[in-house]
């Protein structure tokens, strides 16, 4: 966001949260996909502030395999591979998936990543913003643990067996899947 209010010099407060997934309460379809690829080859890109703590999420997460599964466009993912452990994290791998299609790239959905990464008897855990990847995720893996992350673009999503987290504490604190320390 600080990326976006800074390139269209945006009058807007520092901790703005559109109601929006595209944003379309402050720029037009054009300037979102603008200022999607100036943030994507910005520094900020390279410097994102992590949502959860690293330290405590390793602690949580250490004895599993961590896979990040983003929808950037491919040749963006080794620069956000390298913001993840300059930030802290550890993991197994990255992926690029989602339901944003970039030209020259094979459309994959988040499922499909994680139908090639899960072995046999492995449970799925599942965080996200967006309620069509977690759908996608369900639907393809009926028994994982999903976990909606709450955003003002969200809130009138509801789902029975996806649950929402209000932030990062809610799934390491009430997850079905990690065991508590």
């Amino acid at each position: 966001m600080k990326a976006i209010k800074d390139y269209f010099q945006l009058d807007i407060p520092d901790d703005f949260s559109s109601k929006s997934f595209w944003f379309s309460d402050l720029l037009t379809k054009e300037q979102v996909m603008e200022g999607w690829d100036y943030f994507l080859h910005s520094p900020e890109f390279e410097q994102l502030k992590p949502m959860v703590d690293p330290e405590h999420f390793n602690a949580k997460f250490g004895a599993y395999p961590v896979h990040f599964i983003t929808n950037i466009p491919p040749d963006c993912l080794e620069r956000r591979k390298t913001n993840l452990r300059n930030a802290g994290f550890k993991f197994d791998s990255a992926h690029c998936a989602g339901f944003i299609n970039y030209d020259g790239h094979p459309v994959q959905t988040k499922a499909d990543v994680i139908l090639k990464l899960k072995q046999e008897e492995e449970k799925i855990l599942f965080v996200d913003d967006h309620p069509d990847n977690c759908l996608n995720v369900r639907e393809s893996f009926p028994d994982a643990e999903i976990w909606l992350m709450s955003r003002p673009f969200n809130d009138d999503f509801e789902h029975p067996k996806i649950r929402r987290a209000k932030d990062w504490s809610d799934v390491l604190e009430n997850s079905n899947i990690i065991p508590t320390r």
